[in-house]
């Protein structure tokens, strides 16, 4: 594998704040990773609290499969454990009564808000180093890399 400044520019490097985005979200996928296992939770089973709690609209078991990337049957076992656990309802679309929708419970969004609360913590005193101006242009960047991670998602 190419190192960090490497890639498919020619043997260009980078630029410094592609390469630092790539540092960060390999920190957060280790984070995520610790965060799991604090949780003691399968990381697929995280994987799939944090889409339903941060998905834009409610999603149901198959646009869950479609984003984990697992099979149907899969999906099944995987909300059957995480119902089990306490972790998410399984409920009725109200607009379409034949449709399910999955909702993280309270007791669950209180945990991960207790395991992260450090977290957040120390990622708002790193914002805060930061002037009001500087934060926008952070920001804005943030969003737009956001942006080329979901194209780039739904380009597959």
């Amino acid at each position: 594998m190419d190192g960090p400044s490497s890639g498919a520019r020619g043997g260009r490097p980078h630029a410094a704040e592609t390469v630092a985005l790539r540092d960060l979200a390999t920190a957060g996928s280790e984070a995520t990773t610790a965060l799991a296992r604090r949780m003691t939770m399968h990381p697929t089973d995280l994987a799939a609290m944090s889409h339903i709690a941060y998905a834009a609209a409610e999603i149901g078991p198959g646009e869950l499969s479609s984003r984990l990337g697992i099979t149907p049957a899969a999906t099944t076992d995987l909300i059957d454990r995480l119902e089990a656990a306490g972790h998410l309802l399984r409920e009725r679309n109200p607009a379409d009564r034949r449709r399910l929708r999955l909702v993280p419970t309270e007791s669950a969004r209180a945990a991960v808000r207790g395991q992260l609360a450090d977290l957040l913590e120390r990622l708002d005193a790193v914002s805060e180093a930061f002037s009001s101006d500087e934060r926008g242009a952070i920001r804005r960047y943030l969003e737009a890399a956001a942006a080329a991670y979901r194209d780039f998602a739904q380009d597959s």
